[in-house]
């Protein structure tokens, strides 16, 4: 049989390489297996932990559903594509040739990526939470990959094309706005009507404000002398204690601010545009894959063991 002639010459090669060889047999095994239960663990977590509202969401761990919206401010874009999103992630890659002694070779070199850590809205019909990206695993409702000649791509493909080349290899994932999301994380609500210390938040405001000396002058100097003198600091200070006071107001319109991030015990936060459902069968195929994969490199070890000791 051709698998046990091959076991034969494997077992029969001199012990360093049999030895490295049996390591990394080991390795193999031992990390599939690791890697296989835990994504099984992963998916009968998400389908027994149930879902909550955002309004009546408990604090600490939980699972949302809703849809990705953007904060007021600045739009999310994409930095390799340039499209409005609520999340994006991209990585860039050059193939560098090489030329030895059995001809030209080539491989993928990672020269630019980055991942969005921009905070954004999840709603659903109690309200609205804010979401920070930072350390979460990310399901996206779009991912293409193409090639191109440049560093940045000259032309942005609505999907993955069929057939496509050049020296440069583009990835980007995205969550567009108005996607349906699933989320598991760490929820925290947070009252914007506390008590503060007005007299510190003036100083503090007092001095960023120093810090922009042209500004200062302009708003303040009503002399025009270059100097802010005692009367027009003390009419500073007037709008800045104006402007705390302003701003804890608009707080106070809005007493409880919902935050969802990475749980501090270092369980899985997940977002997903993939349903609950579709995304456990997925890690658990997954999960099975490399399962029977460290099966089989199991095996593959005993084997060998066992021809070399014959």
């Amino acid at each position: 049989m051709p698998l046990l002639e091959l076991g034969r010459e494997l077992a029969a090669t001199p012990p360093a390489p049999f030895w490295l060889m049996c390591t990394l047999l080991a390795l193999l095994s031992a990390g599939a297996f690791l890697s296989g239960f835990r994504r099984l663990r992963r998916a009968r977590h998400l389908e027994d932990t149930p879902t909550s509202r955002i309004r009546s969401a408990a604090q600490g761990y939980v699972e949302l559903r809703g849809y990705a919206r953007l904060l007021p401010g600045p739009d999310i874009v994409s930095p390799l594509s340039g499209v409005r999103c609520a999340w994006w992630r991209y990585r860039i890659e050059y193939r560098r040739t090489e030329d030895d002694s059995s001809g030209h070779s080539s491989d993928w070199e990672v020269i630019e990526q980055a991942s969005s850590e921009e905070l954004f809205l999840l709603a659903d019909d109690s309200g609205e939470c804010i979401v920070d990206p930072h350390r979460a695993r990310a399901w996206p409702s779009l991912s293409r990959r193409w090639q191109g000649d440049s560093r940045r791509p000259a032309r942005i493909p609505a999907r993955t094309p069929w057939l496509t080349s050049g020296n440069y290899r583009y990835s980007e994932q995205l969550i567009g706005i108005g996607d349906p999301l699933y989320v598991h994380g760490w929820f925290r609500t947070q009252s914007a009507a506390q008590q503060y210390d007005e007299a510190a938040e003036v100083r503090d405001l007092l001095r960023v404000w120093k810090t922009d000396r042209h500004e200062l002058l302009r708003r303040f100097d009503a002399n025009g002398d270059g100097e802010v003198d005692f009367a027009e600091w003390e009419q500073a200070r007037r709008a800045a204690q104006q402007q705390v006071r302003a701003e804890h107001l608009e707080q106070s319109l809005h007493p409880e601010l919902h935050v969802l991030a990475v749980p501090p015990d270092g369980r899985d936060f997940i977002l997903s545009t993939l349903d609950e459902h579709v995304l456990a069968r997925r890690l658990r195929a997954q999960g099975l894959a490399l399962l029977a994969l460290g099966l089989a490199a199991g095996g593959a070890l005993s084997g060998l063991l066992g021809l070399r000791g014959a």
